[in-house]
């Protein structure tokens, strides 16, 4: 046996966690001690050196060596035919494979453009600290001149994954399901199916949730034990006891969890990640069934377009192989895009179908009207709080804890989900709070590399973390009337398409979430943090310099010219009627046979918390549809 072959996974993860740690732990003490010595704005120089480490720690753990923990590349031939033809091996499309495969005379092609996960992906802990640098598509959205103008590039940045499990591979693992009110609208929708009990019964298949406490509560009968999805909360309830009792003194239940029967309440978080490994669908879904003869993965391949016969039959794709070879495969049942609310839409524009006046702008031969085809973009836009805090911790020992939890989210995390109205019962703004030592360099990371605040804001930032500790909160909109839309730059299929957020172009939308922010701050009026002398930082945003601080009016001024994304790109394809959805209820795309669309641009209206599990329990329908289609 070969050295490569003797290399299991478990020993490559091992030595990028190992190197990963030594180089964090580095940056970790020279961080603390140089914050004491250099000025504020030398603490700049320090972000290029961590994303060259980011870089290098991806780039060695992506080195393949022995055999694959995943599917093989498969061998497939020009003409070759498959029952299925799957588009994207995002947090959909694993799931599809997986569970079409299940029927052993299924033939399934799982086309994606990227390769394997890198070993820094699967480390849930590694792969929060560079995860910018993950294999992504790089997408930004256009500067529209009115909103993120206070960004470095006046664009949001939508890191999306390219690579088996897509945007699963470098998310925040954050395991939501949304609220019950979420899907009752995609019924109102015209969306019959979609109920609450009914999609709740496929968060449950997909779940394989590891906490006692959990499921001896009241909510245990929500959940699931067996599934495919390792689910877990860590316990930091050493660094979050404290700061839940202050959300508790501020009129916020506290919860056992957010995917209970009751959202509204913070919370410790869960997330998909389980005995040392990240449970993006890859891992989750692809792996355990590598071997199943009827899988066929194409990775590193680019789908070009989807192929119409002349009664308007989806009968296969072409695609672009590792070596630029084009060929068409074709599929005898159906095709599925599943992906994402990006390229989806593109792929269906740039095969005709999506809306007629766009497409003949771009030469492209119309097969199907459906005007809605990249419209409806929505998104939960976020904006960063940060309150200092008269709580030091232990200095440089609470800076380097993260290196001792890299099996898990590697900070202590609460996710809390609120409304103005306490009556109701759905929340308007989710809050994620994560406590921070003195001179951390978390919050000048976050707002320079991930948050890609102008450098003044972030100087500021960095100042005022230098001697004392803090609470970020990361504010985000649950429930945004503003719509943003996806079309066509060119019709060239190697081209991304432009990205138009449409943050808050509902003024409506930018009043609501000032009233948020104020109510999220309002914590600092409660006993415990008057004892910690709280104080909001002023990032003195430019475009705001003439207002008031922090009146209603500066922090709607804030709040447009600082708001990132929350990577929820949902709605592009949307399901609904006839004449309004892209797709039926059924996921079928209206106007053409044999295509559907599974992933998160069939939401009609955006669910309220993170987009995974959403995107995963919808997949683990779409595949129960199709079955129930070909009566197996």
């Amino acid at each position: 046996m070969g050295i490569n072959e003797m290399l299991t996974y478990s020993t490559r993860l091992k030595v990028v966690l190992s190197v990963g740690a030594i180089l964090t732990i580095f940056l970790g003490t020279q961080h603390h001690f140089i914050l004491q010595s250099i000025s504020i704005a030398e603490v700049k120089l320090l972000v290029p050196l961590i994303q060259v480490l980011e870089v290098a720690i991806v780039t060695l753990s992506s080195i393949q060596l022995g055999v694959s923990e995943y599917p093989p590349q498969a061998h497939v031939e020009d003409g070759q035919t498959f029952d299925f033809i799957v588009v994207g091996a995002g947090s959909a499309g694993c799931v599809l494979a997986n569970r079409l495969t299940e029927i052993s005379n299924w033939k399934v092609l799982l086309v994606e453009a990227g390769d394997d996960p890198p070993a820094a992906s699967n480390s849930p802990g590694i792969s929060v600290l560079v995860n910018s640098n993950l294999p992504n598509w790089n997408y930004l959205t256009v500067d529209d001149g009115y909103s993120s103008q206070g960004l470095q590039a006046k664009r949001i940045a939508q890191l999306t994954g390219r690579m088996l499990g897509g945007s699963s591979g470098i998310n925040i693992m954050f395991y939501l399901r949304g609220n019950k009110a979420d899907y009752e609208t995609w019924v109102q929708k015209g969306n019959p199916g979609w109920e609450w009990n009914n999609v709740t019964s496929y968060f449950k298949k997909s779940e394989r949730l590891n906490d006692r406490t959990i499921m001896e509560s009241e909510s245990g009968s929500l959940h699931n034990t067996n599934g495919y999805l390792g689910v877990t909360r860590p316990d930091w309830s050493h660094r979050t006891s404290e700061y839940l009792d202050a959300f508790k003194q501020n009129g916020h239940e506290i919860l056992i969890e957010n995917n209970g029967h009751q959202q509204l309440g913070y919370a410790p978080a869960s997330f998909t990640a389980e005995k040392n490994i990240r449970q993006n669908t890859a891992n989750a879904f692809l792996k355990p069934v590598k071997t199943r003869k009827n899988l066929y993965v194409l990775k590193n391949t680019k789908a070009r377009k989807i192929l119409f016969d002349t009664h308007k039959r989806a009968i296969g794709v072409e695609l672009k192989l590792t070596d630029g070879k084009l060929i068409q495969v074709k599929a005898r049942k159906e095709v599925v895009l599943s992906a994402g609310a990006i390229s989806s839409p593109q792929l269906l524009m740039i095969s005709g179908v999506g809306p007629k006046e766009h497409l003949e702008k771009m030469s492209i031969d119309v097969l199907f009207n459906s005007p809605n085809v990249g419209r409806n973009l929505q998104d939960h836009p976020m904006v960063p709080i940060f309150i200092t805090i008269d709580k030091k911790f232990s200095s440089i020992i609470e800076n380097i804890e993260p290196l001792k939890y890299l099996d898990r989210f590697p900070m202590p995390v609460i996710v809390g989900f609120a409304a103005l109205n306490k009556s109701q019962g759905y929340p308007d703004y989710q809050v994620t709070a994560v406590p921070v030592p003195v001179a951390s360099i978390f919050p000048t990371l976050l707002c320079s590399t991930l948050f890609t605040i102008n450098d003044g804001p972030c100087t500021v930032l960095a100042k005022n973390t230098k001697l004392r500790g803090a609470l970020v909160g990361l504010v985000g909109h649950m429930q945004p009337k503003s719509r943003g839309k996806i079309i066509l730059r060119t019709s060239n299929p190697e081209d991304s398409p432009l990205i138009y957020s449409g943050y808050y172009n509902n003024t409506e939308d930018l009043e609501d979430f000032a009233k948020y922010v104020e109510d999220y701050v309002s914590v600092m009026n409660t006993p415990y943090f008057r004892n910690l002398k709280p104080e909001i930082i002023d990032l003195r945003v430019p475009q705001c310099q003439d207002l008031k601080f922090p009146s209603h009016e500066y922090w709607k001024c804030y709040i447009l010219n600082l708001s990132s994304s929350h990577y929820h790109l949902v709605g592009t394809c949307a399901m609904g009627v006839e004449g309004v959805g892209v797709v039926d209820e059924r996921l079928r795309v209206r106007g053409v046979r044999g295509l559907r669309v599974v992933d998160a641009s069939v939401m009609p209206t955006i669910t309220r918390g993170n987009t995974n599990a959403p995107t995963i329990m919808i997949a683990e329908k779409a595949a129960d549809m199709i079955k129930h289609d070909y009566e197996t």
